[in-house]
């Protein structure tokens, strides 16, 4: 294993990958939860139209006038969806629901609530402080940036959908393969012997990465066998862009994997970053397809995949991924031992703050079914002190 990298420059790495993504046309409909490579600009203003903000009496103000003199002669009733070319001239006012097209001189609305109606005449009960009229374009214009490139959430569709899109290109799925090193794995549900263990990595990363607009494979359980991890690992790297291969990648005697991937002619990025857990975590590329190690626990997996894996499909769509993370107050103090590296200690949260949740190390992914997020640590860095701000990245 080389040098350790810093798992900011790791990640630095990774999100300098340019690739230009297949893109496909979809439905507006299916488009959510899609990466978006490419910037979307208006192609109208919105509203189209100066607008009713409430439902109430349109009239002609003067330029500083907020009542009128006498009551308003009623003129027509317009709703959503209706217009009228037909100017509102001084002692008229037309009833205009939300949403309706103002017509020509009407300069502000009375909303219903505050004006009395009498025998097809309107008298105001209070002065409105504002005109109650959303101006054509006041919330975008022609040509201006409507959505930059992104994961698409139903507010983006709603947006859109605004803008008269039936329609969205995103980036296709990349095709990303998942394999598990070990000759103790087993599958869950099966019997075990003395030496076994369950493998939980695999299914760990399938729904991991099922909230992401990504296409995974499953290529099982490979065997602490060298020529199967060859056989395997090239068969994956045929078949997909992304291949993530669980355990194998550290310096004990069958990891395989370094060795493997070297043969197949793959070139080595990184091996080895400064972060806890997740040491020995290896990237490397072939031609258009790329290759991540993750150690074999199951947490430097998990926080691996968040940290790493995510950033590198994003990439490979045309997007930096961003991590949700947020401000908290730690309630307790967040310690640890060594700080010779980045290190991710998962926490929970409640109304007074984050705190430490208990934790044996990153074979102990029990810990994360108490845990919201993790806070990070840095070199040198020992503890987060009770009261002071830190920084939770939610899995939540």
């Amino acid at each position: 294993m080389n040098k350790l990298i810093h798992p900011d420059d790791a990640l630095k790495t990774i999100n300098s990958v340019k690739t230009r993504p297949l893109t496909e046309l979809v439905k507006l409909k299916d488009a959510v939860h899609r990466i978006m490579p490419d910037a979307v600009t208006g192609s109208m203003d919105q509203p189209p139209f100066d607008k009713a903000s409430m439902d109430g009496w349109g009239w002609n103000a003067g330029p500083s006038e907020q009542m009128p003199s006498g009551p308003l002669k009623e003129r027509e009733k317009l709703g959503a969806g209706y217009s009228t070319d037909k100017p509102v001239h001084a002692g008229e006012c037309v009833h205009i629901m939300t949403g309706a097209p103002t017509p020509p001189g009407v300069s502000r609305i009375q909303r219903v609530e505050w004006s009395l109606s009498n025998n097809g005449y309107i008298s105001f009960t209070k002065p409105e402080h504002g005109d109650n009229i959303i101006k054509r374009g006041e919330n975008s214009k022609k040509g201006e940036l409507l959505l930059s490139p992104r994961l698409l959430h139903a507010q983006d569709i709603a947006i859109l959908a605004s803008d008269g899109h039936s329609h969205v290109r995103v980036s296709v799925k990349p095709r990303v393969a998942l394999l598990s090193t070990g000759t103790e794995l087993k599958e869950p549900g099966m019997a075990l012997k003395q030496a076994d263990i369950y493998d939980s990595n695999r299914y760990q990363l399938m729904t991991q990465l099922s909230a992401f607009p990504c296409i995974v494979a499953d290529y099982g359980i490979v065997k602490d066998d060298y020529k199967e991890t060859v056989k395997s690992l090239k068969l994956a790297m045929e078949e997909n862009s992304l291949v993530i291969l669980s355990g194998g990648v550290s310096m004990g005697e069958y990891d395989y994997g370094p060795k493997a991937l070297k043969e197949l002619g793959v070139k080595e990025v990184f091996h080895g970053v400064a972060v806890k857990p997740g040491k020995p975590t290896y990237y490397g590329t072939k031609g258009a397809c790329h290759v991540l190690g993750l150690p074999g626990n199951p947490v430097s997996v998990f926080i691996n995949t968040e940290v790493f894996v995510k950033a590198l499909l994003a990439a490979l769509s045309g997007l930096e991924h961003q991590a949700s993370i947020i401000p908290t107050v730690a309630s307790q103090s967040i310690s640890r031992g060594k700080t010779d590296r980045v290190e991710f200690l998962p926490v929970a949260i409640d109304d007074k703050g984050c705190f430490p949740v208990p934790y044996g190390g990153s074979s102990a992914i029990q810990a994360l079914g108490k845990a919201a997020g993790f806070v990070r640590l840095e070199i040198g860095q020992s503890e987060i002190r009770a009261g002071s701000i830190c920084h939770v990245r939610l899995i939540r």
